[in-house]
């Protein structure tokens, strides 16, 4: 699967699909081109709209991983390296100045997430009777999840590489990969797209001070050009009578 992070939305099957959102900059302009002139319930009114509509998405997007997942053990492993190709090509996404450019959008790993999130919940109910079946050495065993790149909390890149040198035998079954892909998802998905709005939040903020800051000083700048056209009419008049002379 050779495709770039920005590519798998695009030139892969299922790619332009999970890529509808309303998160997508073409859906935003359209629905809020103008939000501090539009009336407060026309606002809530589209949100409204935009979040019902993709909940019926991600429900349609679910139900075709869905069978997937159940139609041959071939295309359940092919459905899962797909999205283990996903998360593994948006490592960036994690980091400080991230690239837009050449990586996946918001939109389409909001819904990956959302998705892989579904798969989880045979498993995932609230007594946790299911989470024994998650295995601990999925990490040791070939993982679709490649970790190798992470930052490590306890312990440095040789201690983590001579840990995970140690392969356990077997194969890991599917409530293992799909959890382990969800957490990875969530990772690169969620919590980068919740990084990404703090940070632009922040980014408005310092912008929008700077011009209050800047209308505030437009009077000064305004008097200064003023009297620079009054120096330079006065030296002018000063040069032409010396001229005259």
């Amino acid at each position: 699967m050779a495709t770039s992070a920005p590519g798998i939305e695009k030139h892969t099957i299922l790619g332009p699909f999970f890529r509808i959102s309303p998160l997508q900059p073409e859906v935003t302009r359209e629905y809020f081109a103008g939000p501090k002139t539009m009336d407060r319930r026309h606002i809530h009114t589209s949100q409204e709209a935009l979040r019902l509509t993709l909940q019926a998405h991600q429900t349609d997007l679910l139900d075709i991983v869905n069978r997937f997942v159940r139609a041959s053990p071939e295309s359940r492993n092919k459905i899962l390296d797909w999205f283990a190709y996903i998360v593994n090509s948006n490592h960036m996404r994690r980091a400080l100045r991230p690239d837009a450019t050449q990586l996946s959008s918001d939109g389409f790993l909001m819904n990956i997430t959302v998705v892989l999130d579904g798969l989880c919940e045979p498993f995932m109910d609230a007594t946790f009777s299911k989470v024994e079946k998650i295995d601990i050495n999925y990490l040791k065993r070939h993982p679709r999840v490649d970790i190798k790149e992470e930052t490590k909390l306890n312990g440095d890149q040789n201690a983590s590489d001579e840990y995970y040198k140690e392969e356990v035998p077997g194969t890991s079954n599917f409530i293992s990969e799909v959890f382990f892909l969800t957490l990875a998802a969530h990772h690169y998905g969620s919590e980068a797209t919740n990084s990404m709005l703090k940070t632009l939040d922040k980014d408005i903020k310092y912008l929008t001070d700077k011009i209050v800051q800047l209308e505030a000083e437009r009077p000064k700048f305004v008097n200064v050009s003023s009297h620079s056209v009054n120096i330079d009419q006065t030296s002018l008049a000063s040069f032409e009578s010396t001229n005259n002379v």
